[in-house]
C-alpha cells in the first residue's frame, strides 16, 4: 500500500509554537517553520503548501509585506493569520488589511484555528467541514467582503 503523502503547512513564527504544531500533527500535517517572513516566501517559492499561519509576535515582522509576498508568489495558498482574543490596534489594522488585499486569508484566534484545524481533519475522515467563512462564538470580528 502506498503512503499518504502529508499536506505541509508553512507557520511563521519566531519561535516553535506547540499550539498551532500539535493540532496540525493530529490533523496529518507536516509542519514547516520559519523565524522570518522573506524565509517563508522563499519556502513558498521552492515547494508547495496547503496554507501559510502567520503568527506576528514582534513590531518587526511586518505582517502585511509578507502576506501579500506570499500570495504573489504563491495565489492560491490560503494564509491564516492567529491573533490574540484581544489583539492590540496595529495587529488588528494589520490584520484587516491583508484580509482586503488576500482574498484567501482568514483572521483567527488560536482556539478558533484549533476549531478550524479539527473541522479539517473532520472533512478527511469523511465528515462535514465547518467553513472557515461562517462565524465562530468568540471569534474577532472579520471585515465584511
Amino acid at each position: 500500500m502506498a503512503r499518504e503523502k502529508k499536506k505541509k503547512i508553512l507557520l511563521l513564527a519566531p519561535n516553535r509554537c506547540p499550539a498551532v504544531e500539535e493540532p496540525l500533527a493530529r490533523a496529518r500535517y507536516r509542519v514547516v517553520r520559519t523565524a522570518s517572513g522573506g524565509m517563508a516566501v522563499e519556502h513558498a517559492k521552492r515547494d508547495s503548501f496547503r496554507a501559510a499561519v502567520l503568527i506576528s509576535t514582534s513590531a518587526e515582522m511586518d505582517l502585511s509585506e509578507t502576506a501579500l509576498n506570499l500570495h504573489d508568489v504563491a495565489p492560491s495558498l490560503e494564509i491564516i493569520i492567529l491573533v490574540d482574543r484581544q489583539p492590540d490596534q496595529e495587529i488588528v489594522a494589520q490584520s484587516e488589511a491583508i484580509v482586503r488585499a488576500v482574498p484567501k486569508s482568514l483572521i483567527l484566534t488560536h482556539s478558533d484555528f484549533n476549531d478550524y484545524v479539527a473541522s479539517i481533519a473532520r472533512a478527511k475522515a469523511g465528515k462535514e467541514r465547518v467553513s472557515p467563512k461562517k462565524p465562530v462564538e468568540g471569534r474577532y470580528d472579520q471585515p465584511k467582503r
